[in-house]
């Protein structure tokens, strides 16, 4: 592996005030489930309001919704609309490609200079605890570092943190994945301590597994 070069080691200056836009991806159907992952109650909240909880005092979140997500909200849905006020949505059909395709339809209302976030709103055991520690290393990386990722126990998970330079490199890419493990010297792994950075629903068993977790750390908040 090649060894970092002294400017690489040098802490950058101006990272503290860097602005980095969340883009919420909530694109999936939820076909398993018989609605919008976006909408699965967890105690009094969904998951999209966890999501928009989380990541309240960064920067204005995009978010990306499903055909069936925007229907719900033009149509006054309360457990849409009450967590989106003065949020900028976005409407994607997913298709060929998948994740990647929403985070790029989000990415079109990120600033040019801006670094972004991929938050999955299938990650309800998220604290707004783990965003901020997944920020602050972000913006204490060192030059040779664009992607922040954190980590529990040796195991990476989500959200993810790009800098505003990889936008050309995920518009090439077959995913989003295969730009955060192109070049490890490049990711920031940010060691967390909560499990809840790999533990997402995406059928209706993962779905009970999950909320009964939350139910068990949180209550019915």
């Amino acid at each position: 592996m090649r060894k970092p070069s002294p400017s690489e080691l040098t802490p950058p200056l101006a990272q503290p005030g860097e602005s980095v836009f969340p883009i919420i991806l909530a694109a999936d159907s939820g076909s398993d489930l018989g609605f919008p992952k976006a909408l699965a109650q967890f105690g009094r909240k969904t998951a999209l309001e966890i999501a928009f909880e989380n990541c309240a005092r960064i920067e204005q979140p995009v978010l990306v919704a499903s055909p069936r997500l925007g229907r719900a909200l033009r149509n006054g849905d309360q457990a849409a609309s009450a967590a989106v006020p003065g949020v900028r949505v976005v409407i994607h059909r997913r298709g060929r490609r998948g994740q990647l395709g929403s985070l790029l339809a989000g990415l079109a209302m990120v600033p040019d200079d801006g670094a972004f976030m991929l938050y999955a709103v299938d990650y309800p055991l998220l604290t707004a605890a783990v965003v901020r520690r997944l920020l602050e290393g972000f913006r204490a990386r060192l030059p040779c570092h664009s992607i922040a990722v954190p980590r529990f126990r040796g195991c990476a998970g989500h959200p993810v943190i790009f800098a505003p330079e990889l936008r050309g490199e995920l518009e090439r890419a077959a995913s989003a994945r295969a730009v955060i493990y192109r070049d490890a010297r490049r990711v920031k792994f940010v060691t967390v301590r909560q499990s809840s950075i790999g533990e997402d629903f995406d059928t209706a068993a993962a779905y009970r597994r999950v909320l009964g977790k939350y139910l068990r750390r949180f209550g019915p908040r």
